[in-house]
């Protein structure tokens, strides 16, 4: 049975922002938005600056933040990784 979660990181070069298990990411990739569930194919792809949506694993309403910079995005077995270049809060806020 495929799992209902993946580990999710997101780090700037300052500091961690989150980390913890998550259903459902969506990211502002290089060709457009993109969504991520568990068991996605393994990719590495850059980011554009833009909204950010993840729901951790068991949530109602998805966590929310945006950026003016970009970085880097990583899926590899269950292992989600958000790599920005810096982030405009510290803080992800439900929407």
């Amino acid at each position: 049975m495929p799992s209902k979660s993946f580990r999710l990181s997101i780090v700037t070069p300052e500091r961690i922002l989150f980390e913890g298990q998550a259903s459902y990411i969506s990211v502002p990739g290089a060709g457009g938005y993109m969504g991520i569930l568990a068991d996605h194919a393994s990719l590495i792809t850059p980011l554009k600056a833009g909204i950010f949506q993840f729901r951790t694993a068991g949530a109602v309403q998805p966590m929310v933040f945006k950026t003016r910079h970009g970085g880097l995005f990583e899926v590899d077995r269950n292992q989600v990784s958000v790599l920005l270049e810096a982030a405009d809060s510290a803080v992800l806020d439900p929407s």
